[in-house]
């Protein structure tokens, strides 16, 4: 990669893929952050791929341009630096998550990361799609999406799904969601 890619209202989902064949999430950017922030570091490509959840527009930079800021130690470096400890909180999060919380919560912390990142209530993702940024099985998230369906939370129609109650989506959500926003508002609100 020769550019970074700063979105602005598309959403990207960092992929890591293993030698199987099978992927999961393992942390998402939007309007708050980079694609490429490991070009920053050094790095000339990464193990994780980055994949358009929801399309949109995005500035792009060329990584030699935007060196030449970060180099000088500036405050573009600190931000740089503060969206990457965002990110790896991110990460870790999401480590602990998909370990200790229920299929559920998960869906509903995954939700509300993409409504932070974007306009609206509306959401186009598959359960197939779904079930892959989670590394879960199909079904499960069918069934996840069932009851919160039931319980007026969101709509699903064909790929799109609509959240028609924030507050109980975060009830029903796992402290995962929480931690990575108040992290990104405090480190990126902040500047």
């Amino acid at each position: 990669m020769s550019h970074l890619h700063f979105p602005l209202t598309a959403i990207v989902s960092w992929i890591r893929i293993l030698a199987n064949g099978d992927a999961t999430q393992v942390a998402m950017t939007g309007k708050e952050g980079v694609v490429g922030i490991y070009l920053l570091m050094g790095a000339a490509h990464t193990h994780n791929r980055g994949v358009v959840q929801k399309a949109g527009t995005a500035l792009r930079l060329r990584i030699s341009v935007v060196l030449g800021s970060f180099n000088q130690g500036n405050p573009v470096q600190q931000l740089f630096l503060r969206y990457t400890r965002t990110l790896l909180t991110q990460i870790a999060q999401g480590s602990v998550c998909h370990r200790h919380h229920a299929l559920e919560q998960q869906l509903c912390s995954m939700l509300l990361l993409m409504l932070d990142r974007q306009e609206g209530d509306s959401i186009s993702l598959t359960h197939e799609a779904i079930a892959n940024l989670l590394g879960v099985r199909r079904e499960g998230v069918t069934q996840a999406a069932k009851r919160l369906m039931n319980d007026g939370i969101l709509n699903y129609t064909r790929g799109r799904i609509t959240v028609l109650n924030r507050a109980a989506l975060e009830r029903r959500a796992c402290e995962c969601q929480s931690v990575i926003r108040d992290e990104e508002r405090r480190l990126l609100t902040t500047v």
